[in-house]
């Protein structure tokens, strides 16, 4: 399924952004999947002669990133820091170094920058240049600055077509169950494939399922010893395992049991570049145990 018919409301807002000239200096894309996607088509259509055709030299080196006026910061693997927003700077002071109407930066994960680079951003977003172009994205709203939201043309993403991915998942020999969990994980088969084939992933699986044996006798502190033993000593989960950890419990207690949807959301809202997983993992005993006790399901 390509991006337009995953995101169709949002790209048609696009498109009559750009046709009406209606851009605007900056926006930012929220959703678990296609966000990197859809800030790639921006850039796109703002530098593509045929308006983000995805297939010609320019798409490919924005894609790429290896377009003059297009700047990539990432904070998936890493903590964004001060410097990378002044490299964002200091790249367009430089004339263009193409014949193009804008100049394009984009940050991936901007919730996962320091306060100190977070500020520097806002003093940058708050006097925009009129050729310059913001492209943020999040997982997570909340932890967006309302000063940084209130100066960007927020867009929700539509979630993943998860059913026609479980549908592929199968059709490829996964069981039954893996499909289920997987689609509803990743954002496109890729994807998808790569978790099934990481070890880890099937090594989480197995965590989850003994730990779903003691949820269901209640037997809450048991549960956290397990994980603190499979998680910490034996498997040595790292912040991904965690991740994939805290899905499996939103996706199988989503409407059985919220206050483990409470403890698996607290715990991934804590889960970003340069968190020690064992340490984690000892706050999701103990938030799993406080929470219990207010109130067991």
């Amino acid at each position: 399924m390509i991006l337009k018919e995953r995101q169709p409301k949002v790209l048609d807002f696009l498109h009559k952004q750009r046709v009406q000239n209606k851009i605007s200096h900056a926006y930012l894309l929220v959703g678990d999947t296609d966000t990197k996607e859809v800030g790639y088509h921006i850039a796109q259509s703002l530098f593509c002669k045929e308006g983000g055709c995805g297939i010609c030299n320019t798409c490919q080196r924005i894609k790429n990133h290896e377009h003059g006026d297009f700047v990539f910061v990432s904070g998936k693997d890493k903590l964004i820091k001060k410097e990378d927003i002044m490299e964002i700077k200091s790249r367009f002071l430089q004339t263009s170094l193409e014949d193009v109407d804008y100049k394009v930066y984009m940050i991936e994960d901007v919730d996962n920058a320091s306060v100190v680079a977070m500020n520097a951003f806002l003093k940058f977003l708050e006097d925009p240049e009129s050729d310059i172009v913001a492209i943020l994205t999040t997982s997570n709203l909340n932890r967006v600055l309302e000063t940084i939201k209130s100066r960007c043309v927020i867009l929700h993403l539509e979630p993943t077509q998860s059913i026609v991915l479980e549908e592929k998942l199968l059709e490829s020999g996964l069981d039954s169950r893996n499909a289920k969990v997987i689609s509803k994980m990743a954002s496109n088969m890729e994807e998808a494939l790569k978790i099934d084939g990481n070890p880890m992933f099937h090594t989480v699986m197995d965590t989850f399922n003994e730990l779903q044996m003691y949820y269901k006798d209640k037997r809450y502190i048991e549960a956290g010893i397990h994980l603190q033993v499979s998680g910490i000593k034996t498997a040595k989960f790292d912040l991904e395992a965690i991740s994939w950890l805290c899905d499996l419990h939103l996706i199988e207690y989503a409407k059985t049991n919220l206050n483990l949807v409470k403890v698996a959301l607290n715990i991934k809202d804590r889960i970003r570049p340069g968190v020690v997983s064992s340490m984690l993992i000892d706050q999701f005993v103990y938030v799993l145990n406080e929470t219990m006790k207010e109130g067991i399901s």
